[in-house]
């Protein structure tokens, strides 16, 4: 059921990304200095706010909620929930091309029903996304969808060593970009 939900869901914002890119307009206001950002990634929920400091660079700041539902496609042995706070720097490197590092840290709540035991605690996981912004004018408003690629690296790792098998270990790419709806100004 989820996954089909999932799949919905993905079709949809590449259906969206598509008729954008048709209808895309240049953006005369280069120098918008903020934006509210939100990735709906079916068990993965994310919300950033971001700062422009130079022309290429932006703060970003942010949190994300991951569900249990996102056992359905990793299939732990158990139930697991992630609270992270983002904290990265995006470089444009070619009009909407960007790169983009971060450091979060993270609470997991964890619960392996093979021993039936809670693994809770604090993980520090650095990430590095690559993507694209593309910006578009709706009536005055200026809003982007930034797709990205991203992997990362668990420095602290709470989780119980039958959950980190199944990841693959501390290193960890997605297979699923995550898609940026957001506004700026």
């Amino acid at each position: 059921m989820m996954d089909k939900n999932l799949g919905k869901l993905f079709t949809c914002l590449m259906f969206l990304t598509c008729y954008l890119s048709i209808n895309a307009q240049p953006i005369d206001k280069p120098n918008l200095q903020h934006s509210v950002s939100f990735a709906p990634l079916g068990d993965i929920f994310i919300l950033q706010y971001s700062h422009l400091l130079l022309n290429n660079d932006e703060f970003i700041i942010g949190a994300s909620y991951t569900n249990p539902g996102i056992l359905n496609m990793i299939k732990y042995p158990g139930n697991e929930e992630i609270y992270t706070l983002e904290l990265g720097y995006r470089k444009y490197l070619y009009k909407g091309l960007n790169i983009e590092i971060q450091l979060d840290p993270q609470y997991f709540l964890c619960h392996y029903t093979v021993e039936n035991k809670n693994y809770n605690g604090f993980g520090l996981t650095t990430e590095i996304r690559f993507g694209y912004r593309l910006d578009f004018k709706i009536s005055n408003l200026l809003f982007f969808i930034n797709g990205q690629f991203f992997g990362g690296y668990h420095l602290i790792n709470p989780k119980p060593r039958a959950f980190q098998e199944i990841d693959g270990g501390s290193y960890y790419i997605s297979p699923i970009p995550m898609v940026f709806l957001g506004i700026k100004f």
